[in-house]
């Protein structure tokens, strides 16, 4: 049976598989650098914000072998904090050391896999702590709303290495991740961050056009059928009737006599009136004054480590120098993203649909490090290929193993078609240049219609693929 040994720091739990599994409960003494000693720790939640305090000091680490520890939570109430939830590694209301052992044995036999890597600029190493206790749980990275948050969800093992204020670098950081696929995307929310900041803490403001002004009130605008006069209700009211003030009528019945077709905005203290206002997002945290249609759209996921992703969390190798070559005809991603928009918003005030496919080479980090240099080459002769056999008019990117195509103003039938044809030339490609590995390609086409969403479009050809 376990038994518990008393200490004035921490409790050591005694255990058939001599393992130092700790209790602690002393937070005013918990010395995190002794952690790695330790196998597991158990944090008791009776003095709740010293125990949050004691996670959050140990998943913020910087250092893998503290980060990384087994860490559960002793409580009998049940335990509601989202963010507790998604750095524990549990909450337990009793202890059992067998299931421990269990989880610890597992966590070690991930940990031995991971393999030194030397930092350098072309390593996120925020984005290789998510992979890496992403892959040592086998554990699904989900969004926690947060309202202390910059933008009002965080996902806590990167906050706690970003800071909650640190918005652009958790966006650019879940991109990167998504972007090379170490992550496949599920979507959770939608947000409509600041321009400016990307604060997700907005005031949205009805404004006179003129004045700039938000000191406003409502009257209803009044229009007497007999006489065709329209005006605001206050001209109309003459003690407890309505009389015209143009041909001093009665107005007796609404719908018979008149009617209430639209509303009048008022800046309060002066007599201007006016009835279309202007709609402004003011940040509550920068204070800039946001026009509604410049707002960052900022889609939150739950993420689920890939392949690529299990091979990025175990030899780190950041960017490679061939991925950020944009070949003649291409142009970037980020732009690419911005002619998408431009796009979206040409099909809302036209007639026609364009559509927009996607081709993607299946080549694993093994495939490229075995590839080497004629990795680079075989990309290069694909891109030319793609480009040579597209329109002018289409819009071409490449996005590590990806390739993007803008077809404006073409049917997806076509655009299907079209995509097939060069899918079938790249494979046959392959087979003649790349005989020693097998590299399957992927293709889907999606259209654009009015309705269509810039991140929508990209998310749903992305899980297609991966999905394939």
């Amino acid at each position: 049976m376990d038994q518990v040994q008393d200490s004035v720091t921490i409790k050591r739990i005694e255990n058939d598989y001599d393992k130092e599994i700790v209790l602690v409960s002393d937070y005013d003494n918990f010395d995190i650098k002794k952690v790695p000693l330790y196998d597991a720790l158990i944090l008791d939640f009776t003095e709740r914000d010293k125990c949050l305090k004691a996670i959050r000091d140990v998943r913020g680490s910087g250092i893998e072998s503290i980060y990384l520890i087994p860490l559960f939570v002793l409580s009998i109430a049940e335990i509601k904090n989202q963010e507790i939830i998604e750095l524990a590694d549990g909450v337990i209301n009793n202890i059992q050391t067998d299931s421990i052992n269990t989880f610890v044995e597992n966590v070690k036999s991930k940990r031995r896999q991971l393999k030194p890597f030397n930092m350098n600029a072309e390593i996120n190493k925020n984005l290789v702590k998510m992979l890496r206790y992403s892959y040592s749980r086998d554990k699904l990275m989900k969004p926690v709303k947060d309202r202390h948050h910059i933008i009002g969800y965080k996902y806590p093992i990167l906050s706690l290495s970003l800071g909650d204020d640190n918005a652009r670098m958790q966006i650019q950081t879940v991109h990167e991740a998504v972007e090379k696929e170490y992550f496949k995307a599920e979507y959770v929310d939608r947000l409509h961050l600041c321009g400016n900041c990307s604060s997700g803490f907005l005031n949205y403001k009805e404004l006179d056009p003129e004045t700039n002004s938000s000191h406003l009130e409502t009257e209803n605008l009044i229009h007497h059928f007999t006489c065709a006069y329209i005006g605001p209700e206050s001209d109309f009211v003459r003690g407890d009737q309505y009389i015209c003030p143009k041909c001093n009528k009665t107005l007796r019945h609404i719908g018979v006599d008149y009617d209430k077709p639209s509303v009048m905005y008022h800046v309060v203290g002066s007599d201007r009136y006016f009835q279309e206002p202007v709609m402004k997002a003011e940040c509550m945290s920068c204070g800039h004054q946001n026009e509604v249609e410049g707002l960052q759209q900022y889609d939150v996921y739950n993420l689920a480590l890939t392949e690529e992703g299990v091979e990025e969390a175990i030899q780190p190798k950041g960017s490679q120098s061939v991925q950020d070559v944009v070949y003649s005809g291409f142009i970037t991603y980020s732009t690419f993203g911005t002619f998408l928009r431009y796009e979206i918003e040409r099909v809302k005030t036209s007639s026609r649909n364009s559509s927009i496919g996607l081709i993607r080479l299946n080549v694993t980090s093994k495939i490229e490090s075995e590839l080497g240099t004629r990795y680079g080459k075989i990309i290069e002769e694909i891109s030319s290929f793609i480009s040579n056999n597209t329109d002018s008019s289409c819009i071409l990117s490449r996005s590590m193993h990806s390739f993007f195509i803008l077809f404006p103003d073409t049917p997806l039938e076509k655009c299907q078609m079209k995509i097939e044809k060069i899918k079938s030339a790249i494979t046959e490609l392959l087979k003649n240049n790349v005989k020693d590995q097998n590299i399957n390609v992927h293709s889907t086409v999606r259209e654009i219609t009015p309705t269509s969403e810039y991140q929508t479009v990209l998310n749903d050809l992305r899980a297609s693929i991966l999905n394939d």
